[in-house]
């Protein structure tokens, strides 16, 4: 009875961080550049169950016993959700008029031969303490310095430097070219991630790599084509319907188990109650 009280559990935890993730995703659905988390659910090694019997026979007439074991079946032991993957796909590029907007539009990145997955193409920013972090959040905004940034970050020229502008009246080419009044202020570099699970999200719309190391620049490399888009935001990737759909599911599961460790629960009440009154 304790495995299925545990099997139950599992199932519960694993759907209510189904649906924080799900949550989150909805939540940020309106974040520009925003990349939606997805779920693997795997379960834990399956048991086998076996029934012990004893049994006898006579040899030189003595009677001798020895232990049997009878194959019931197997049993499962419960769920988990064993990690969360953002999903890079990019999301539709929306038309602002914002000089400010600034959207990665990916034609061609490679495909990373082991996992099947394409490569990934990130602005590269500086934080405060002067660590390199990425993004693809769209929406630029100039600090007190006059230098374009994403959430108070840097973003860094190809040549490491913040670009430093005089207005909003600048001007971007689709190669990252800034430009102010025939003035050539740098380029945007761009990075790209050829194996997307080395990265992990560290939240205000960054990344940073697990092994620490920088991503290479994606700037004139052959096996990459993009295009800079100025005045244009791009969404996020999420599924709207989809993620709705997703968590009324998680939802009924997570009932359906809770009514499941209920039954239980009365059957060891029962047990320690009344059964255990009579013997």
């Amino acid at each position: 009875m304790l495995k299925g009280l545990y099997t139950a559990t599992s199932a519960m935890i694993t759907q209510q961080r189904r649906t924080e993730m799900l949550t989150n995703n909805i939540a940020n659905a309106n974040t520009p550049g925003y990349k939606e988390d997805q779920s693997s659910i795997r379960s834990f090694p399956e048991m086998l169950l076996s029934r012990m019997e004893s049994g006898s026979f006579k040899a030189g007439g003595y009677s001798r016993s020895f232990s049997k074991h009878t194959p019931i079946g197997s049993i499962n032991t419960g769920v988990y959700l064993q990690e969360l993957k953002p999903q890079f796909s990019q999301g539709d590029l929306q038309s602002t008029d914002q000089p400010t907007d600034i959207a990665l539009s990916e034609s061609r990145v490679p495909v990373n031969q082991e996992t099947n997955d394409k490569a990934a193409l990130f602005y590269a920013v500086k934080l405060g303490n002067g660590d390199i972090r990425y993004s693809r959040n769209s929406r630029f905004s100039l600090n007190e310095n006059n230098q374009l940034t994403i959430n108070g970050n840097v973003i860094l020229s190809t040549t490491g430097q913040p670009i430093t502008v005089g207005s909003e009246n600048f001007k971007v080419a689709e190669d990252g070219t800034v430009t102010e009044n025939g003035q050539n202020l740098g380029k945007i570099d761009v990075r790209i991630a050829l194996d997307t699970r080395n990265l992990a999200r560290e939240g205000n719309d960054l990344y940073r790599t697990e092994n620490g190391d920088n991503l290479p620049s994606a700037v004139n490399r052959p096996d990459v084509n993009y295009s800079v888009k100025q005045g244009m935001a791009e969404r996020s990737n999420v599924d709207i319907t989809r993620a709705y759909t997703d968590m009324t599911a998680a939802y009924r599961s997570f009932e359906a188990n809770q009514k499941v460790l209920q039954a239980y629960d009365k059957s060891m009440e029962k047990a320690a109650n009344e059964i255990g009154r009579i013997g």
